[in-house]
């Protein structure tokens, strides 16, 4: 009895497609299922190569229809030189993470946040009846859908299960977890967009799908409950008012010093250095305007400290930012306030060779490394200082609505150097950006400070013509004439009168 069944060929006999003979393939079974359809393609040249995969249809009219399209996807790769595996999304994800972690070009925390994010995200998009994506099934229309599927992830309410517990804190005093917000912030989108874009560039690149295109993260509009205000694009940046940093800097020498709102029950000498070292590093961000990220490469050696030259003669620091941060290399110089926040946490830190991290933490083995997140921390301080009645303290801007973070103290930098009449081309270059970036985000600012000036009239002065001024001169002479009896009353009359028309 014949094997194949049902045997039809195309294109020269490059593409067949047939059934298998079910019960010549297995003669003990008694019923057998509708046989699925088969497709064989032949490819010739230097590396000629056959395929043999099922369709897994039954209809011979959508085998047919898949089977072409499988063949000339496998014609065009083979003769491209690219690969003819049916990669998925899952088995292309993990050789792409490995060949970048072997390669060295990401920190840890990044590569913890690639991982992170395939788990929790693109490993539950990318899937077909619960089996990842194969790669040339993905084009762009699903893969742009990814976005409103993320932004409406959280609201699930299956996946809001996973907000209120968190299995690896059993033993803490809450089992919850606000580590996810449920409407990704617009720079959230933009990172996921920046890898789901590499991931699906390398693809192309190693000939395991045809398909290229450039996915956009779409602008999103989110609300504070806390507030209703909105902010989008490129609303003002989130800093603090005079009076809210005053309050600010009081309240974070409370924490420092373990007393006040922020005593704490029982701590021992590891986490007092910790809060020391977190105190001085706010004042180091508000005094210098570093990103995080760069702050996080510093270490001692490219800190020189009571630099001279400062306003009114105060020492100051200057700081070399690393090419591998994200502007690559400049030199920084700070205020007085970022020399000082140097040297104070220098005193304090246990860790000030050359060649260590300036902030950090101790991992598990006692190693001095690289911090990955302060901002939790940052902003639990922030929700603790009380001020005018908010509820969650200084944790949100009031102008613009948004949740403060670490990098709004590059804000606060950028907004008091304006304020003290710094001019922007100055400023840009040690903040490592752009002039039209500053006035795109603090023209406001610059317009407030110019009041006086954009408001300003010029007056018009009254201006005497010549005539006038030599007609009364004129009138002048005369009276004097007539008072000396030179002139007669009748001439002195006429000479007024004529002066008047």
């Amino acid at each position: 009895m014949a094997f194949y069944l049902n045997k039809r060929e195309f294109f020269d006999g490059a593409l067949t497609l047939y059934q298998r003979n079910l019960e010549a393939a297995n003669p003990k079974q008694k019923t057998h299922k509708a046989p699925k359809w088969y497709y064989k393609v032949k490819l010739e040249g230097a590396k000629a190569a056959t395929i043999n995969k099922s369709t897994k249809l039954s209809s011979y009219e959508a085998a047919y229809a898949y089977a072409e399209q499988e063949y000339h996807r496998l014609f065009n790769a083979h003769r491209l030189g690219n690969t003819l595996d049916d990669w998925t999304f899952e088995q292309h994800w993990e050789d792409w993470y490995k060949r970048n972690l072997r390669r060295g070009v990401w920190q840890d925390s990044r590569a913890k946040w690639h991982a992170g994010y395939f788990k929790l995200y693109f490993s539950k998009y990318f899937v077909h009846h619960g089996k990842s994506l194969a790669l040339n099934d993905i084009d762009y229309d699903f893969a742009d859908g990814y976005f409103d599927w993320r932004l409406n992830f959280w609201h699930d309410e299956a996946n809001q299960q996973l907000i209120k517990y968190n299995p690896k804190r059993r033993s803490a005093k809450s089992k919850s977890t606000g580590n996810h917000a449920k409407t990704p912030s617009q720079k959230t989108l933009q990172m996921e967009q920046s890898a789901l874009n590499q991931i699906l560039f390398d693809a192309f690149k190693k000939g395991r799908t045809q398909r290229l295109f450039k996915l956009k993260a779409p602008k999103v509009n989110r609300t504070n409950k806390s507030n209703g205000n909105k902010s989008a694009g490129k609303a003002r940046r989130p800093f603090f008012e005079a009076a809210e940093y005053a309050s600010l800097t009081r309240n974070l020498r409370s924490y420092r010093d373990c007393v006040g709102i922020f005593k704490p029950v029982r701590i021992n000498e590891s986490h007092k250095r910790q809060r020391i070292q977190l105190y001085h590093f706010i004042l180091f961000l508000s005094n210098s305007g570093l990103r995080v990220g760069e702050a996080r490469e510093m270490r001692w050696i490219d800190c020189k400290l009571d630099v001279e030259g400062g306003w009114e003669d105060k020492l100051v620091a200057e700081v070399y930012v690393r090419e591998n941060t994200k502007t690559g290399e400049r030199l920084v110089q700070t205020m007085s306030g970022g020399n000082d926040a140097l040297k104070n946490w220098r005193d304090h830190s246990q860790h000030t060779k050359p060649d260590d991290f300036v902030w950090g933490v101790l991992d598990k083995n006692n190693n001095w490394r690289q911090f990955t997140d302060f901002n939790k921390s940052f902003q639990t301080i922030l929700k603790s200082i009380p001020f005018e009645e908010r509820k969650d303290g200084l944790l949100y801007c009031a102008r613009s609505g948004e949740k403060r973070v670490l990098y709004s103290l590059r804000h606060q930098y950028a907004t008091m150097r304006l304020k003290h009449k710094v001019r922007v081309e100055t400023l840009a270059p040690n903040m490592g950006t752009s002039v039209k970036m500053i006035m795109e985000h603090y023209n406001h600012l610059l317009t407030a400070d110019n009041r006086s000036e954009l408001s300003q009239i010029t007056r018009r002065k009254t201006v005497t013509k010549p005539s006038d001024k030599a007609d009364d001169e004129f009138v002048s002479l005369a009276l004097e004439r007539f008072k000396n009896g030179e002139l007669s009353q009748a001439v002195l009359m006429k000479i007024l009168g004529e002066s008047e028309t």
